[in-house]
């Protein structure tokens, strides 16, 4: 920040000079040590004081920062540097509003800096506050259209607002305008991303990393960009580089573990140990904190059930959570949602009223979500995000609740021994099978979930067999989904039924295209055998079954979403129940339509099962024919027998505390 309002006596030009000097060249305990001498100096100048509390701030001494800069406001209270600077630290700290009513202050002071406005928008857009921050960044470019930072504050404003399309030209102006700029370089990354180009967005993030290897807001953005792209040696490899800086950054650890889940050549033993890891770290650094609740040890009262996601809106989330949500008995269990992502769509007003409280909370602090959690007197927290986008587990490790549940968003184990249960069933976690892998304790439903399709389905078509002549595959899988172990059975299929086709939906990415063409080629499968469709909007993504007549599963990871939407449209999904959870969630969906024939136990089986079904064309079609009313049949009950008995667990362990807590003396 540079200091260019008339100066005080006592702080002299050359006292001035010197201090930026340090500053600008990163050195903020000189920068803080010559400070304190002019404080020493001249006791009553607000610039002393000012130039003392941003030294400190960017050293850490953020408290004592703080009262730096009040005591220079109180000093001059119009000198605009002095609320600008104190803005800044007050967003250096998370202290958004009072941020921004120190900016307010400052831009009625000086209406025409625009470097304030564009520290006003980045303090808007950091407190959740996106169209402030768009119109005051708006209004950083008109006053200053050569100032690189107020094209970059516009084009995170745009892009947070979910015009990423408009923010890649800003982001671009900022980085021509000042092209060593790295967090320009990674805002325009995360605008390509938005936008699906991946690739683009990979190279923004490795331009970023060039000019700033310790950017590690870029090297997590690339190891999820990795990942997404199927290239998860690479995503992990990023990951434990971004850990090797900030050995506590959670997102990190979540990007790590994700792409462990992902990746064929992890051990369960290996993933097990890397969750642990990432528990044991995250609570020792809170201390395992319990108790403090603000709720009464009664085993038979109404309970009061939080929900913590950052996927309440159009998300495959909510087609688990909304049948589970409209049968609950409201009267014994309080729904209370705590959505962490401020996007908004219809869907979220449906689940809104769903539910009997809601509690928009994206922009809360750790501290804060406990205390919000703890101040609503929720009984039992459910996690629905595991270590996917917008989890919030470093607020579960603080036990906000006394019981804390994990279930839906990721399949596996959080690490956290705070976290106290995993809703799972027969089918995905065989008793005692699993146990060792979780560091949850495993409740079992008779249903792992039921899903909520969506109210517009397409009509089923014939099977295409019929009308070809001969099987069409399909797989509607993220693609980072199919692994090399996914492409050797998918091969080995394919030779088996050398008419056979395969159609691959969802890659939009050519590159991405060009390496499963290239490895299949490998395989022995000619690539005009394959086809393959890019991301569709929802009405066209399930018209697209009518040209499938079976799905091919994934490996390690399995189906899920995508196999509940397949099975709406006629078409059963030809899984390989395997040795981990996350190999077993297909197996679970199909086991509880009744589909038993469609699981194999053995790479073996399954591509003898392709084969049966490739002979039986007819049965195949009459299944298809009759499937969508059998998924209909089991919409209207299982929801029901999976809500009963959930009910039924919630009581138990409820009862379990409340007995627990009399044997504590509560």
């Amino acid at each position: 920040m540079k200091m260019t309002s008339a100066l005080r006596a006592g702080v002299s030009p050359a006292d001035l000079l010197a201090w930026q000097a340090e500053f600008d060249a990163g050195r903020y305990a000189e920068a803080a040590a010559r400070a304190e001498a002019f404080v020493e100096a001249c006791a009553e100048d607000a610039r002393a004081w000012q130039l003392l509390g941003l030294a400190l701030s960017f050293s850490g001494g953020g408290v004592r920062a703080l009262d730096c800069l009040d005591t220079a406001a109180r000093l001059d209270r119009k000198d605009p540097s002095v609320w600008a600077a104190l803005g800044v630290v007050r967003m250096q700290a998370g202290d958004h509003a009072e941020a921004a009513q120190a900016f307010r202050r400052s831009l009625r002071l000086a209406p025409g800096d625009a470097s304030i406005w564009t520290n006003a928008s980045q303090n808007a857009l950091a407190g959740g506050v996106s169209a402030d921050a768009l119109r005051y960044a708006r209004r950083a470019v008109a006053i200053a259209p050569h100032l690189a930072h107020a094209h970059f504050a516009l084009g995170s404003a745009l892009h947070a607002c979910g015009l990423s399309e408009e923010a890649v030209a800003p982001l671009q102006e900022a980085l021509r305008l000042a092209p060593g700029m790295a967090i320009a370089q990674q805002s325009l990354g995360n605008a390509h991303q938005a936008l699906g180009q991946l690739q683009a967005a990979v190279a923004c993030q490795q331009r970023a990393l060039a000019l700033a290897p310790g950017l590690v807001s870029a090297r997590i953005n690339l190891s999820a960009l990795h990942c997404a792209l199927g290239e998860t040696s690479a995503a992990i490899r990023e990951a434990r580089l971004a850990l090797d800086v900030e050995p506590t950054s959670s997102h990190a650890w979540s990007n790590l573990l994700y792409a462990l889940v992902h990746d064929e050549s992890a051990s369960v033993g290996e993933i097990d140990a890397a969750h642990r890891a990432f528990g044991r770290q995250i609570e020792a650094r809170v201390g395992l904190p319990s108790g403090g609740w603000q709720v009464s040890p009664d085993p038979e009262r109404p309970l009061r059930l939080g929900f913590v996601s950052g996927d309440l809106r159009d998300h495959p989330v909510a087609h688990f959570l909304r049948p589970v949500w409209r049968r609950l008995d409201h009267g014994q269990f309080q729904v209370v949602a705590f959505s962490t992502n401020p996007l908004q769509d219809a869907v979220t007003d449906a689940l809104r009223a769903d539910c009997d409280e809601w509690h928009e909370v994206s922009t809360c602090s750790d501290l804060e979500l406990d205390a919000r959690v703890r101040a609503c007197r929720v009984d039992i927290l459910f996690d629905l995000s595991g270590h996917t986008a917008g989890n919030r587990l470093t607020v579960f490790a603080r036990k906000p609740a006394p019981l804390q549940i994990t279930w839906l968003g990721y399949p596996g184990s959080t690490g956290l021994v705070a976290m106290d249960f995993r809703l799972v069933d027969a089918t995905q976690a065989p008793p005692g099978r699993f146990d060792a892998g979780f560091s949850e304790r495993l409740l079992y439903l008779p249903y792992a979930n039921v899903f909520d399709p969506p109210r517009s389905l397409p009509a089923v078509g014939p099977l295409p067999f019929l009308g070809k002549g001969y099987l069409t595959f399909g797989s509607f899988n993220r693609p980072n989904k199919i692994s090399d172990a996914t492409l050797a059975l998918w091969g080995c299929v394919l030779r088996a039924l050398p008419d056979a086709r395969l159609l691959i939906a969802a890659v939009s990415d050519e590159t991405v295209a060009e390496r499963l063409r290239d490895r299949l080629a490998q395989e022995g499968i000619d690539a005009g055998r394959l086809s393959f469709r890019g991301r569709l909007s929802m009405a066209d993504y399930l018209s697209l079954h009518g040209e499938v007549d079976l799905a091919l599963d994934t490996q390690p990871f399995s189906s899920g979403t995508t196999a509940n939407f397949a099975l709406w449209m006629g078409v059963p999904t030809l899984t390989l129940s395997g040795e981990r959870f996350v190999q077993r969630l297909c197996a679970s969906r199909l086991a509880a339509a009744g589909l038993e024939d469609f699981i194999a136990e053995t790479p073996e089986a399954f591509v003898a099962l392709a084969c049966r079904w490739a002979a039986a064309p007819t049965e195949l079609a009459a299944l298809r024919d009759g499937l969508r009313a059998r998924m209909q049949a089991q919409a209207e009950r299982q929801p029901v027998e999976l809500v009963r008995a959930l009910e039924v667990q919630l009581r138990q362990v409820w009862r379990a505390f409340c007995e627990g807590r009399k044997g504590d003396g509560a």
